[in-house]
């Protein structure tokens, strides 16, 4: 694929374990206007500093230490601890506006002395505002069980068109829960092989009915499949709505003391 050819390498190299077909699905205009961005990003480190500062003081109150060095591998095998850990401060990143690190592969993470620490890479991106929006609302519509709230957030992430039927709403909404496993109810497990199952038919579907997502779109893509790779390696249930009601509780109360 053309695309492909001319992703910046980092990025290159997380889209490998991207599903194809979804690149089919991004408005290729907008995606090539985004890699000088991105070029700038890895090589020069534009905008690193000023969201590392900004998320150490967001993520400190969930015991998440962020830092400019690099870390000396551990093992997250069977450590509910740090899959939890992963899980807080990817739900944390959306809640906050002020963009998210990508990449959230282990060998960022460091679990040393009981202590979780991040050195993210240069690889980061400010989701448009509605986008942010949207994805906070299809969370809280799935785990609270808004099912208005849910379909509403889909289109507010470019899923869903006004004009789209009954059917096909209920179709890809039910494609787009499959990420979210027994969450709603349990403890979940997780399995990258059956995520990337659940991309290629969402964007099949999509592909189907010419449906063209947007940049922020393949940008969830890698920052889902970076999490679900090491929540794989950790290889335990996690309490995933949990974990997101006190993720969701944190920044409400902090909105509510602006």
């Amino acid at each position: 694929m053309i695309i492909m050819r001319i992703l910046p390498a980092v990025l290159k190299e997380l889209s490998k374990h991207v599903p194809a077909v979804l690149f089919k699905t991004v408005e290729w205009s907008e995606l090539r206007s985004e890699i000088p961005k991105i070029s700038q990003r890895m090589l020069k480190k534009e905008g690193y500093e000023s969201l590392l500062n900004k998320h150490q003081q967001e993520l400190k109150v969930f015991n998440v230490e962020l830092t400019r060095e690099t870390l000396s591998k551990t093992s997250i095998k069977k450590n509910s601890w740090a899959g939890e850990q992963i899980l807080t401060l990817y739900f944390a990143q959306i809640f906050s506006p002020h963009g998210l690190f990508l990449d959230l592969r282990s060998h960022h993470f460091n679990t040393d002395l009981n202590r979780f620490k991040w050195h993210p890479s240069s690889l980061w991106t400010i989701f448009d505002e509605s986008f942010r929006q949207g994805l906070l609302d299809v969370y809280e519509g799935f785990y609270l069980c808004r099912d208005e709230l849910y379909y509403s957030g889909l289109e507010k992430i470019g899923l869903l068109t006004k004009n789209c039927s009954i059917e096909d709403k209920k179709i890809l909404g039910d494609l787009f829960k499959a990420q979210f496993g027994n969450a709603l109810h349990e403890k979940m497990a997780f399995d990258l092989e059956h995520f990337k199952s659940s991309i290629i038919k969402m964007s099949d579907f999509m592909l189907s009915r010419k449906i063209k997502i947007s940049k922020d779109f393949l940008y969830l893509g890698i920052y889902l499949v970076t999490m679900y790779s090491s929540l794989e390696e950790i290889d335990k249930e996690l309490p995933v709505k949990e974990i997101y009601l006190k993720v969701k509780e944190h920044f409400s109360l902090q909105r509510s003391h602006e």
